[in-house]
């Protein structure tokens, strides 16, 4: 939608077990993205997402460093998430 993906993770019952929501890095709270800006220094961040898991929210970027892509995780507040 608007040119963003959204990803839903069904369970075998049909219940939405995760949703993964792609935005933007101004998007997501200051900490999230001061901590996903420390981790990627030095590489390109090519994705953001807000990662919605029962009501447990947490932000995931991907960075490419050095023709490498690696994926970010974080909490609203900053902390390490995965």
């Amino acid at each position: 939608m608007n040119g963003l993906t959204r990803d839903l993770l069904f369970d075998a019952n049909g219940k939405v077990v995760s949703v993964e929501e792609e935005t933007t890095l101004d998007k997501i709270p200051a900490a999230a993205k001061a901590a996903i800006e420390k981790k990627a220094a030095g590489g390109k961040i090519t994705r953001v997402e807000t990662l919605t898991q029962g009501s447990v929210v947490s932000y995931e970027a991907v960075v490419n460093k050095n023709g490498k892509n690696a994926e970010i995780g974080v909490n609203a507040d900053g902390s390490a998430h995965k």
